[in-house]
């Protein structure tokens, strides 16, 4: 199993100084998400300045971007980083897709998802030597006839794609057409287990693929901390987010705390955070996080051994301020780098 981390810092040279850091670790990959900023971005400003590690999109909202445009951008990337990029990609919220990016979300992510990829995978066969481009979907059509060759050659014939998915259906789809699967922190070993490989197994039958083509990557809120009941706190202000957000309610369902979790929901309705942090349970931390001390973290990471081929250590942000997230993180570095 191996570890891989977001990006973090706040501008340029914090981005190069923890790229590095973590790249000198040994993790196999750095992630960037979107939500009121860029993914390609910071990842564009570290590329040039490391060596080894894999820098992902973790991800970027397929549906908030022209999948043509986002494929080229992709193949700049490929080279920027001289082979070592991976375009992830994400659904999200119809309507904040919509109303907050002015996207076009349809409504069918899982339909819409397939047309995507397989333009994204068009576009990227086609650009680097120039020809026709044509696809005629529900959701996207394209007519480019003799389009450009690009002049910049590429480092590989074929930059990956991975899919975040959570529910069956996206990771079904994953399995089909995506290089790799991205989850995020409701990837609980039993849901992994029960509901995530099962599905991703029907998509590599239909397309006649084996596990070993496709990358299973997990999100698992990790904190480091000697005093245990502080580390569940932390991580609990984190799962906040997957509670107010209302679509994992069948993933909280599955492993018994939908009572728990209409509770939470119905203080924060209230608009204070402090009374629907204390009912989140410490059963409910341990379910999905790696919290405590240091032998405590590696039981709860060594259960998704078997079950995931690398797992994003993810420092809780949603109610830790920066200076708290930084020694948390080199806490990780300094138990699982090499």
């Amino acid at each position: 199993m191996r570890w891989a981390a977001f990006l973090p810092g706040r501008g340029p040279d914090e981005w190069l100084g923890w790229a590095r850091r973590y790249e000198d670790a040994g993790f196999a990959s750095l992630w960037q998400g979107e939500i009121v900023n860029s993914a390609l971005v910071p990842l564009a400003a570290i590329a040039p300045a490391t060596r080894r590690i894999v820098l992902g999109t973790g991800v970027s909202l397929a549906f908030t971007h022209s999948p043509v445009m986002l494929a080229l951008a992709a193949l700049d990337m490929d080279v920027a980083s001289t082979g070592r990029f991976v375009l992830g990609l994400g659904v999200a919220h119809q309507g904040r897709n919509n109303r907050w990016y002015a996207g076009r979300d349809a409504g069918k992510p899982v339909a819409q998802m397939r047309e995507y990829l397989e333009v994204v995978r068009q576009v990227m066969a086609v650009a680097p030597r120039g020809g026709d481009l044509q696809y005629e979907g529900t959701y996207y059509t394209l007519r480019a006839r003799r389009f450009f060759a690009r002049s910049v050659p590429q480092p590989r014939p074929r930059v990956p794609v991975y899919v975040a998915a959570v529910f069956p259906r996206m990771a079904a789809l994953a399995g089909e057409l995506a290089d790799g699967v991205i989850g995020n922190p409701m990837y609980s070993p039993r849901h992994v287990r029960d509901v995530v490989l099962p599905a991703v197994t029907t998509g590599l039958g239909r397309a006649g693929r084996c596990r070993s083509d496709v990358e299973l990557l997990g999100q698992c809120f990790t904190v480091i901390d000697d005093d245990l009941a502080t580390a569940r706190r932390v991580a609990a202000g984190a799962l906040l987010f997957s509670v107010w957000a209302r679509i994992y309610d069948p993933i909280f369902a599955a492993h018994g705390f939908q009572a728990v979790v209409d509770e939470v929901r119905a203080l924060q309705a209230a608009g204070d955070p402090g009374p629907a942090l204390d009912r989140i349970p410490p059963e409910m931390v341990d379910a999905f996080c790696a919290v405590g001390p240091v032998d405590r973290v590696r039981r709860a990471l060594r259960e998704r051994d078997g079950l995931l081929d690398t797992v994003i250590l993810a420092v809780p942000a949603t109610r830790s301020p920066p200076d708290e997230q930084a020694r948390y993180r080199e806490r990780i570095l300094a138990t699982f780098g090499t």
